[in-house]
């Protein structure tokens, strides 16, 4: 699950919840190490309200940290071959580019590519409501599946 996901799970969002009630019961739900990186930073850059910092780190610990996928050893390979797919076919006008401000030119978020390497890794489907086109663009669902259970 993308860090929408959680949060939305946390909500106890309807559609959400609907979807995950008609999963078999031995199904898990996992999440990456850097969406939960993603969630600690978002704690971290707001001054939100500590009682609620409190309840959602309750039930990150409860539901989802126990089942996060962590990025290993073997991650950065997947990580690679989606950079190296963006890069060739989406290269940068001037080859002096760094490969962040040219994947940010591109709209394609570091941590989705970490993130979404995890998924194929590990051959999880991707729930995200974000449009994620450059990493999709050069994925097959046969790597990866990328859902929304929030529409």
């Amino acid at each position: 699950m993308d860090t929408n996901h959680v949060v939305a799970w946390e909500a106890q969002n309807p559609l959400l919840l609907a979807k995950v009630k008609s999963l078999p019961k031995d199904t898990l739900l996992c999440t990456s190490a850097i969406t939960l990186g993603e969630m600690s930073a978002g704690h971290e850059m707001t001054s939100g309200d500590p009682q609620r910092r409190h309840q959602v780190n309750q039930f990150l610990n409860i539901y989802v940290i126990p089942y996060a996928v962590a990025v290993t050893d073997a991650t950065r390979s997947y990580y690679g071959q989606i950079i190296g797919r963006i890069w060739r076919r989406q290269p940068p006008a001037n080859a002096s580019v760094s490969t962040d401000a040219h994947l940010l030119s591109l709209g394609v978020d570091i941590n989705d590519v970490w993130i979404v390497a995890c998924a194929w890794e590990h051959g999880l489907t991707l729930l995200t409501t974000d449009s994620m086109a450059n990493i999709r663009a050069v994925t097959v669902t046969a790597e990866v599946n990328f859902d929304n259970w929030l529409i």
